[in-house]
């Protein structure tokens, strides 16, 4: 099982995570969650200045991806999440 953790510790239950080689924006995509609790939780700077991909034992955290850039909901319900680095 897979999941994201976000800095104030809400865990959200997701397919996979990885930031992207052609724009540098992390994307994940969660499941069994609704767009407002998304929307809520991944539009907060506070909550994302730092997350953690927990993939079995191992954990991977992302720091800085703290500027929202969209979400994309899948057919079978499942969202995915976009989020950039805050650029000075």
């Amino acid at each position: 099982m897979q999941k994201l953790i976000t800095a104030t510790g809400k865990e959200f239950k997701i397919d996979w995570c990885g930031p992207s080689t052609i724009d540098f924006a992390l994307r994940f995509e969660v499941v069994e969650s609704t767009m407002a609790e998304i929307l809520a939780t991944f539009i907060n700077s506070e909550e994302t200045a730092e997350l953690t991909h927990v993939f079995d034992e191992h954990e991977t955290i992302f720091r800085g991806y703290t500027k929202f850039r969209g979400v994309d909901m899948k057919p079978g319900g499942s969202i995915v999440v976009a989020l950039m680095e805050e650029t000075t």
